[in-house]
C-alpha cells in the first residue's frame, strides 16, 4: 500500500520570486518604502507617522482618551502609549485625569503641537505626492480606490482595526 500524496505535494518549492511577487511582501515593502519618505520629509520636525497620526486625531478630538485615540487611528495599545509618551515629553500635548473618571486620561494638544501641525502641513502633502510619484493620475485613483477598498474589506484581520464611526473630521 502505498501512501498518497498530500495534496500540493506536487508544487515546486516557493523562491525569493515567488515572495517577491507576493501581495502580503508588496505591502510590507510599501510600508517600509513609505514610512522611509515620511522621516525624510518630516527630519526637521522630528516626529514618526502614528505620532503625527496621534496629534490630529487629538487635535480633531480634544479631550479623547487613549482608547479612543486607539480606535480613531488603528493602532495597538502598546505602541500608542510609548507615542504618547514622546510627544508629552516633547510638550506636544497634553494628558489631564478628568475629575469625573480617576481611571483614564483624557488628551489634549499643545500649543506646540498645533505648531508642529501647521509647520508640517505641506510636508505632509509632499509625502503623499512623493509616495504616489511613480504612478500617472489616472492610476492614483485607481490605486487609492483598490488600497482603500482592501484595507476596509480586510479590517478586521488587523490586531488594530479602525474602529466603526472612527472615520472623518466629526466631533464625539
Amino acid at each position: 500500500m502505498t501512501a498518497k500524496p498530500r495534496q500540493g505535494a506536487d508544487r515546486q518549492p516557493m523562491t525569493l520570486d515567488d515572495i517577491h511577487k507576493a501581495p502580503g511582501h508588496l505591502i510590507r515593502r510599501s510600508q517600509q518604502i513609505a514610512v522611509a519618505i515620511f522621516l525624510d520629509e518630516m527630519r526637521p520636525h522630528d516626529i514618526t507617522p502614528i505620532q503625527y497620526a496621534a496629534l490630529v486625531a487629538i487635535q480633531t478630538r480634544p479631550g479623547i482618551d487613549q482608547r479612543t485615540l486607539v480606535d480613531l487611528i488603528a493602532i495597538d495599545r502598546s505602541t500608542i502609549g510609548v507615542a504618547l509618551r514622546r510627544l508629552e515629553e516633547r510638550g506636544l500635548l497634553a494628558r489631564v485625569t478628568p475629575k469625573h473618571n480617576q481611571r483614564i486620561k483624557q488628551l489634549f494638544i499643545a500649543p506646540a503641537g498645533s505648531a508642529l501641525l501647521d509647520a508640517a502641513r505641506h510636508k505632509i502633502d509632499k509625502v503623499q505626492e512623493r509616495i504616489l510619484a511613480p504612478l500617472n493620475i489616472r492610476e492614483r485613483g485607481t490605486f487609492m480606490d483598490l488600497l482603500a477598498r482592501l484595507v476596509d474589506i480586510n479590517n478586521s484581520y488587523s490586531r488594530a482595526p479602525l474602529r466603526a464611526g472612527a472615520r472623518g473630521d466629526r466631533a464625539e
